[in-house]
């Protein structure tokens, strides 16, 4: 079967590197530093030529010369440096797709399916016990090849958006030149071959993975904001902001707790938003980022979702523990979207709100794995409420070549009718929904708002199942490590992240926060 236009093979995607990308996020930031050294030290030089001072006309018209340049080139160099994280989240997109779609097709394998170059799969087996069989065998195979192909896909259309990012970034700097015979002159090339050291890039870049650099530029933005939103005249909007500076705050609290993303809104009337980790993302081998759904806003949430990100974590530690696993994890709480104020807004029946946070969601989670120093880390990605079709339509735009896990809970809908339409499988996507949650038959209305299955859908007939993979949410008996521990259930709407060392719920959490969804209590459909 000939691939379409465009697109490269799998011998070709098993081979394919983009190292150049990665080099031109390293090199790009150290020549921009040294164009504007190099011209600034050609500046300084021409007052003290041969270290005697230098006067007079001619003198005037060199330095101001210099001078000149040296402004000059500043605008080009600032640009040349917002270019490498540019080129980075490019590499790390394209090569964590690539790791997504080899991941696939060793599935593939492993379930006795071949996969021909051009990604048709077909089944080893020659017979079968039955035609229902062979169905299923069929089924499973063209399983395989779409999930393949959609990731494949992303793949080509990834390479023509970086190729788009890069162009407009560095857009002009092939024009930047100097024709003076001067030391350092002469065209600028952004092909120079260079070494860099990330470093912290200022408030709400993660680029350069260190902890302690980036909590320290995002709290003292925090401080001017509150400063700042501190002088204006007495209104709701003055009285929001502070409320999210406060909220931010008060999760900072929280022990072991770090600001890794904040940014002031173009518009004082919007929310502030943030992110908070308890532990080092970038160096930890397991990461989680819940996503809170509607009253999720920062300076109704984030402390909460702070202190339960740290019950998370010290859950998954101790299952870790007792497993003999590793450790190193860490837990983030993503407010970094604009949610419907409460159920019953008129912004909540519609998915406006999701679809304007889903990019956002996506570039954190894409610049999270550029940044992270750990190159076998995994990410879960958990999703509450409204958060769950935020994160259901980031998954299915591409932050699936991110994602290794995902739990959606209290979902609306999520737009998707099967973990394959949003670049997971059901080994990876999974869905909790307590009995009682009043969210649970709203749920049954989602293909009527476009958001997909019902996320509670049962496929009828033998071996009765839910069409996502559901993980429990009722008390009960875990066993762990050659113990028997009891977990308490969550009801209703809002207890699904809370009590996270005492409910099933965060049992359940934790373990696909570790990559361990072999520990899951999984459970079928009620009755």
């Amino acid at each position: 079967m000939p691939l379409p236009e465009g697109w490269p093979s799998l011998p070709e995607v098993k081979t394919a590197n983009w190292d150049y990308l990665k080099a031109a996020s390293e090199q790009w930031p150290k020549i921009a530093d040294q164009w504007v050294s190099a011209f600034t030290e050609i500046h300084e030089a021409s007052k003290r030529p041969g270290g005697t001072d230098w006067e007079g006309p001619a003198a005037d018209a060199v330095q101001a010369s210099t001078d000149k340049d040296v402004f000059t080139v500043r605008g080009p160099a600032e640009q040349l440096r917002e270019a490498g994280p540019v080129a980075g989240r490019g590499f790390g997109q394209q090569t964590s797709i690539q790791r997504l779609i080899l991941s696939a097709v060793d599935d593939a394998h492993r379930d006795g399916f071949n996969v021909a170059p051009d990604y048709t799969v077909t089944d080893t087996k020659t017979s079968y016990d039955s035609a229902s069989e062979r169905d299923a065998r069929q089924q499973a195979a063209k399983v395989h090849e779409d999930f393949i192909k959609y990731h494949v896909s992303h793949l080509v259309s990834g390479e023509h958006d970086i190729g788009r990012s890069i162009t407009k970034a560095t857009q002009g700097l092939d024009g930047l030149s100097f024709p003076e015979d001067a030391p350092g002159r002469g065209a600028a090339s952004v092909d120079d071959h260079h070494t860099f050291k990330d470093a912290p890039g200022g408030a709400g870049d993660m680029s350069s993975g260190d902890i302690d650099g980036i909590d320290h530029a995002n709290r003292q933005l925090l401080q001017s904001m509150l400063d700042e939103y501190s002088r204006l005249p007495d209104s709701q909007v003055k009285r929001d902001r502070l409320a999210d500076i406060a909220g931010i705050q008060d999760a900072l609290k929280t022990p072991d707790s770090h600001l890794i993303y904040i940014a002031k809104p173009d518009n004082p009337a919007d929310m502030i938003p943030a992110a908070t980790a308890i532990g080092d993302p970038f160096k930890a081998d397991h990461v989680s980022v819940t996503v809170p759904g509607v009253s999720g806003a920062t300076r109704h949430s984030i402390a909460t979702m702070t202190r339960e990100a740290e019950g998370l974590r010290r859950e998954a530690q101790d299952i870790a523990r007792k497993v003999g696993d590793s450790q190193n994890v860490s837990t983030i709480a993503w407010v970094g979207y604009q949610p419907p104020p409460n159920i019953g807004s008129l912004d909540t029946p519609f998915d406006d709100l999701a679809k304007a946070g889903a990019p956002k969601l996506e570039s954190f989670l894409q610049n999270l794995d550029t940044a992270s120093r750990n190159a076998g880390h995994t990410t879960a990605l958990f999703g509450h409420s409204y958060g769950s079709l935020v994160s259901g339509i980031a998954l299915k735009d591409g932050a699936s070549s991110v994602v290794d896990n995902a739990v959606l809970y209290g979902s609306p809908g999520f737009e998707g009718t099967s973990p394959a339409k949003l670049g997971m499988n059901d080994h990876n996507f999974f869905v909790m929904s307590a009995p009682d949650d009043p969210i649970r038959p709203i749920g049954s209305l989602a293909p009527l708002h476009g958001w997909g299955a019902d996320p509670n859908d049962v496929i009828a007939g033998p071996g009765e199942r839910y069409r996502f993979t559901h993980l429990d949410t009722d008390a009960g008996w875990v066993s762990l490590g050659g113990e028997e521990l009891y977990k308490t259930g969550a009801s209703g709407h809002s207890q699904y992240g809370q009590d996270p060392l005492q409910r099933m719920t965060g049992f359940n959490l934790a373990t696909i926060l570790l990559n361990r969804p072999d520990l899951a209590v999984r459970v079928g459909p009620y009755h």
